[in-house]
């Protein structure tokens, strides 16, 4: 293993004290952290944007003859200008999309479920029991989309936490 990826103890240090850091700030605001996310985001894709789109205007008139970097730099550079000004909005709209597939994943287990009990199948009950559960928990992300990145925020902090201190302490053990 000699010849194996090491990292060095002010590495290893440095790493586990921006994991805590990062760790504790969203724990702190972690709706805010995600909004920090998703406008770094989109300012990254506006600038991919550009640089899909000046390259492509230089070579002449990319109205006359579109290219797909043109499109692609266009559509990236709106995107990304909405991601930039409204993250808020843009988590939110994510969110209730999400939601919405989960609705209708429950409904169409419910509809299946129905199929199964029709034949006499075993699976009827268990079938409409997820897609009941899915309905509401469907119409839950819905009605509350924050709630949910919320969650998976503190989820991930927790673990940003307990990987940064265990970062810290292999780092103080070299």
């Amino acid at each position: 293993m000699a010849n194996g990826f090491t990292r060095s103890k002010a590495v290893i240090l440095l790493t586990g004290i921006v994991m805590v850091a990062v760790g504790i700030a969203v724990l702190i605001n972690p709706i805010g952290a995600l909004e920090l996310i998703v406008r770094i985001t989109g300012w990254l894709s506006v600038l991919y944007g550009a640089i899909l789109i000046v390259p492509s205007v230089m070579r002449g008139n990319p109205l006359q003859n579109v290219t797909t970097d043109f499109v692609l730099g266009v559509v990236a550079a709106v995107f990304g200008l909405v991601m930039g000004i409204v993250p808020g909005f843009v988590v939110s709209f994510i969110w209730t999309l999400i939601g919405i597939a989960i609705l209708m994943t429950g409904v169409l287990d419910i509809m299946e479920a129905g199929r199964f009990r029709r034949v006499g199948s075993p699976l009827g009950l268990p079938a409409t029991t997820s897609g009941a559960i899915c309905v509401l928990l469907g119409i839950l992300v819905i009605l509350v989309p924050l709630a949910s990145p919320t969650l998976g925020m503190l989820v991930a902090a927790v673990a940003l936490l307990i990987d940064g201190v265990t970062e810290i302490i292999f780092g103080l053990g070299m």
